[in-house]
């Protein structure tokens, strides 16, 4: 037991959308001044977080999260040189302001957890483990993302011939706007929204579904378009996501606006749907 020391912990977090709060764990950060150890270690796969967050710019990333390890380095070295990075009183909140500033948004430190280990580096993977890489896609697999729903109603589109009824559209509020991929005008704007939630845990699930709702609960409030969304869902490839999944089509169903929820599977459906409405408003029946 003599040999066990203190140690304390942060992760770092990537929020990726600052007005809901999302991130991702993308580093850990341990630090003992008993054995004079300090680390600091980021992610080098991105698959979790491109399957969180899409629309990511993976070398912006890799940007902001190369130049903190420069940061690390400077403040390791800095504090070495002054011989109190290992002074008792120096403490890994301390070192943890100095990498990153109080008013950076994008990157945020979790907060400090602290333990006791005879083996500071066995026990660093396994937090980093824990914490970090459990969640990652397995090397071969791949995550299916909004785009690819978006690819699958494209192809069947184009296979109906009805294409050049459709066309981008971006309802607007006064306060947010939605981005639709596919949509067409009959009175109203009937817009699809390809939406897949297979993603890492259920929380990424439940968030994403609660995000959306609210862009669209946003838009409705106070848009001067009327408009009917056609939400086509994928569902997580896990089946121990199925409840996390089931809530996050509850979630949708709360929609303040005129819907129709469809999973991928349902495709022809929905475009048998719309085909019957296109092909009665190009003949002239209300």
């Amino acid at each position: 037991m003599n040999d066990r020391v203190a140690y304390s912990y942060s992760v770092l977090r990537y929020v990726h959308d600052t007005l809901t709060g999302e991130f991702v764990n993308v580093g850990l950060i341990m630090y003992s001044p008993q054995k004079s150890f300090a680390k600091f270690v980021t992610k080098s796969t991105f698959s979790r977080i491109t399957g969180v967050f899409p629309t990511v710019d993976i070398d912006d990333f890799k940007l902001l999260t190369n130049s903190l390890k420069k940061r690390f380095k400077y403040v390791y070295e800095k504090k070495i040189a002054n011989c109190d990075l290992w002074d008792k009183q120096c403490s890994l909140g301390e070192i943890l302001s100095d990498m990153i500033p109080k008013d950076d948004s994008s990157l945020l430190w979790s907060p400090i957890s602290h333990g006791v280990s005879s083996n500071l580096e066995m026990d660093f993977e396994k937090i980093f483990s824990r914490q970090i890489t459990k969640f990652d896609i397995k090397r071969g697999s791949k995550r299916k993302t909004d785009s690819d729903v978006w690819r699958s109603f494209k192809r069947d589109l184009e296979k109906r011939n009805l294409q050049g009824f459709f066309q981008e559209k971006t309802i607007n509020g006064r306060d947010d706007s939605v981005d639709f991929p596919f949509a067409w005008k009959n009175g109203v704007w009937h817009c699809v929204e390809p939406v897949s939630f297979d993603l890492s845990a259920p929380d990424y699930i439940k968030d994403k579904a609660h995000k959306l709702l609210g862009q669209l609960a946003s838009v409705n409030q106070d848009s001067s378009e009327n408009f009917k969304v056609y939400m086509i869902l994928a569902e997580p490839q896990s089946s121990s996501l199925s409840s996390a999944f089931k809530s996050a089509v509850s979630i949708l169903k709360k929609v303040p606006v005129e819907n129709e929820i469809y999973f991928e599977g349902e495709i022809s459906a929905l475009l048998d749907k719309l085909g019957c409405q296109i092909g009665d408003h190009s003949a002239g029946v209300h």
